[in-house]
């Protein structure tokens, strides 16, 4: 059992045990386990508004089906204040995801369109590549999940509810004494484009957060990461997965645009709840 594990555990069970000593407290367990997820604000330039705002969080963990056989790596994107209805029907909120180190040497295949070749990519790499890998096809997007329509469990539609969320989803395994470190990242594109500028191939990372898996399926170190860091990775792994000519860029330059109706009937009904507030006051 790794270090990450006992102390997971340890902080369940002294929340356990406070709990069930100190009864009218019980709420102090959920208040304990909910700590060890991570949590971060996403946030956007948005024309028309005091910058940066809030729109939503990101929440990441590990989950265990208990039996010590399978561990997967799980993320969402849930909106707040009511932007869900204002922005997801302009933009779609997916996820990215690179390897930056892969010690296993019979990692995963893929056809390479350069030299009409399977072969494994190099490092950094995009995961899926272009294409997908050897065990499991995938589109031509360098996103995570599909896109929409691409057919399948992992397209777009399943992993998204429209106004409310994103989810994220993986549950890899390696070689046994091998070790893979992922950087997965929540970014933004214009709604059914695949792209956030128009006749570009580039999409806006909002945030991210690495995590490494030891072989066979143990998944550890989760932590937070800096994506404005992260660009020069990124740039080396789209063209060594196939997606040339791919840009990411960073949420703090650029500036999203929202309907004005949408806008609109956010404050109309953020001052209709103030109004009745005063009146209940």
């Amino acid at each position: 059992m790794n270090h990450a594990k006992r102390w997971f555990e340890a902080v369940l069970d002294g929340c356990t045990r406070i709990a069930i000593r100190f009864s009218p407290f019980v709420l102090l367990l959920a208040l304990c386990y909910q700590s060890v997820f991570a949590q971060v604000p996403i946030m956007v330039n948005m024309q028309g508004q005091p910058n940066p705002v809030h729109i939503g969080n990101l929440t990441w963990t590990v989950h265990n089906d208990g039996t010590g056989n399978d561990e997967t790596m799980t993320a969402r994107f849930q909106f707040v204040g009511g932007w869900g209805g204002i922005l997801d029907p302009l933009y779609d909120f997916r996820w990215f995801q690179i390897i930056n180190e892969d010690s296993d040497p019979n990692r995963p295949a893929w056809f390479n369109p350069a030299t009409q070749q399977w072969e494994q990519p190099n490092l950094p790499y995009t995961d899926p590549p272009s294409g997908g890998w050897d065990y499991e096809a995938a589109d031509n997007s360098p996103y995570y999940e599909d896109d929409a329509g691409f057919g399948g469990p992992f397209d777009f539609n399943h992993w998204h509810t429209e106004r409310v969320d994103s989810r994220f989803e993986d549950n890899p395994s390696t070689g046994g004494g091998h070790h893979v470190l992922f950087k997965t990242f929540l970014v933004l594109v214009r709604h059914g484009a695949n792209s956030f500028s128009a006749n570009q191939q580039d999409f806006v990372k909002l945030a991210g957060f690495s995590w490494r898996l030891d072989g066979p399926i143990d998944i550890t170190k989760i932590g937070q990461i800096n994506p404005t860091r992260e660009k020069s990775k990124i740039q080396q792994a789209l063209p060594n997965s196939g997606f040339q000519n791919w840009n990411s860029l960073q949420w703090q330059n650029v500036t999203i645009v929202p309907e004005p109706a949408s806008l609109l009937a956010l404050a109309t009904g953020v001052a209709g709840l103030l109004s009745l507030r005063r009146r209940r006051r």
